[in-house]
């Protein structure tokens, strides 16, 4: 007995007899993490959550509300605080919001294998991150963070149109960050995994990998302030790629808020840049096979050669806009509706790393934007300044590790000036994949 659908239904009757359309949106799921600290257990949390989301719909108005209560006295009364806020948020828009309506969804076996896996096996991954780190070289003090993370989810999408579809994923995922010191030098640094499946988890190589990175980095010079050819580490360009992201939604489009406003089909980035919002790039942590409207996932082409080919949209704003549908509603139960990429891909390129390291008489190899993305970017009109740290090459050797300096440029300059792109896309664990990016010019001010 589905009594969810069945309460829904309900609902749904309710709804019709408002003139009003709505919508359900259930997610939730189990979590463990488990922490090592000075090589004793620090951290066991295990965790539950479940959540429903109404969407009422009334012409062009909408109105949300949440409950973590799912009987039907409950979800009652949530949709009729819905319905309320609806009512009270009155649009002045003219187009009518569509819901979904039912479709074919691919099914997605990549997302849901869960596996029996004895809980000594997880506490050895998790010892293992941290362990691994303290024995592998005299010079790491500690390890401030490290942890093993696992999880299921699922996501279920009911409307008053018909739709009834749901999805589960389950996920392995940990990290190593630690603290190396030679003299008064001290630098952390780290890495991490992600696995649809227990067999593909590898804590010592993770743990041996972090340590690498740490001590590479100790040591460093301060940069001379100057303009320099810069390679963007892979790991890292996906903080430009969250710079531009929301450029790409037709929300922000038609909001005003976009610096892509009317560039469609305009050639604004390097004929060598390629991006792909692509929700079966089995990579990237982003997978789904639809999207929070209830529509089917497709790929969707954002720029070829440099040209921007499309904007994300759900199903309002592709009809707001006249734009392609490219099934990209998102939102969480407790949220709004609006747009989100799923796995933005940057298309690879030829050269190996060390080719575009020696593609410049003196390079920055840039490995960390040392601050979050608010600190340093300015949405409204591209311009970057945010402290980084890497490492300068002359004539493809490394010189030495440079830190204390602030890289600047702007978004739309640094898309126009990428020069090539690396052959080798990072190991799984992100949603913003990318190959290292050579850009031709930024500023850089250190000493």
């Amino acid at each position: 007995m589905d009594t969810l659908k069945d309460n829904f239904n309900k609902i749904a009757d309710e709804a019709r007899r408002e003139g009003a359309k709505v919508e359900l949106l259930l997610s939730g799921g189990e979590n463990l993490t488990l922490g090592f600290s000075q090589r004793k257990l620090e951290k066991f949390e295990s965790t539950q959550t479940q959540m429903a989301g109404l969407r009422v719909v009334l012409g062009a108005s909408q109105g949300y509300a949440y409950t973590e209560n799912l009987s039907w006295e409950a979800l009652l009364r949530t949709y009729k605080e819905a319905l309320s806020n609806a009512k009270t948020l009155k649009s002045t828009e003219a187009q009518e919001i569509p819901l979904m309506k039912p479709q074919n969804i691919g099914k997605m076996s990549e997302l849901f294998n869960p596996e029996e896996v004895p809980m000594e096996k997880k506490m050895e991954v998790a010892k293992l991150l941290e362990e691994v780190c303290l024995n592998q070289d005299p010079r790491v003090q500690s390890v401030p963070y490290s942890g093993y993370m696992e999880g299921t989810g699922f996501k279920r999408i009911l409307n008053s149109e018909g739709v009834d579809l749901e999805f589960k994923q389950n996920y392995y995922s940990g990290y190593s960050y630690p603290l190396a010191k030679e003299g008064e030098n001290s630098k952390m640094d780290g890495d991490s995994f992600f696995a649809r499946s227990f067999k593909d988890v590898h804590a010592e190589s993770t743990a041996k990998e972090s340590v690498r990175k740490s001590l590479s980095r100790l040591g460093a010079q301060k940069l001379k302030t100057g303009n320099y050819a810069v390679v963007i580490d892979r790991e890292q360009f996906p903080m430009v790629l969250m710079m531009f992201a929301g450029y790409l939604s037709a929300k922000e489009v038609h909001e005003g808020k976009s610096l892509f406003k009317g560039k469609l089909n305009q050639k604004i980035a390097s004929d060598k840049f390629q991006l792909l919002d692509d929700p079966f790039e089995i990579r990237g942590t982003s997978m789904r096979p639809f999207d929070s409207e209830g529509a089917p996932s497709q790929k969707t082409v954002l720029f070829e050669n440099g040209v921007l080919k499309n904007f994300l949209t759900n199903l309002e704003y592709a009809k707001k806009l006249n734009l392609p549908h490219t099934a990209n509603a998102s939102r969480s139960p407790a949220s709004a509706m609006d747009i989100g990429a799923t796995n933005l891909v940057v298309g690879k390129g030829t050269k190996t790393l060390q080719e575009l390291l020696s593609s410049h008489e003196k390079v920055v190899y840039l490995t960390e934007f040392s601050a979050g993305l608010h600190s340093g970017y300015k949405e409204s009109t591209g311009d970057i300044s945010m402290p980084a740290e890497g490492f300068l090459y002359e004539n493809g050797k490394m010189v030495s590790p440079v830190d204390q300096f602030v890289v600047s440029g702007n978004i739309l300059d640094l898309l126009r000036d990428i020069e090539d792109l690396g052959n080798e896309y990072a190991k799984p664990g992100s949603s913003l994949i990318s190959p290292h990016v050579l850009v031709k010019s930024m500023s850089f001010a250190g000493a």
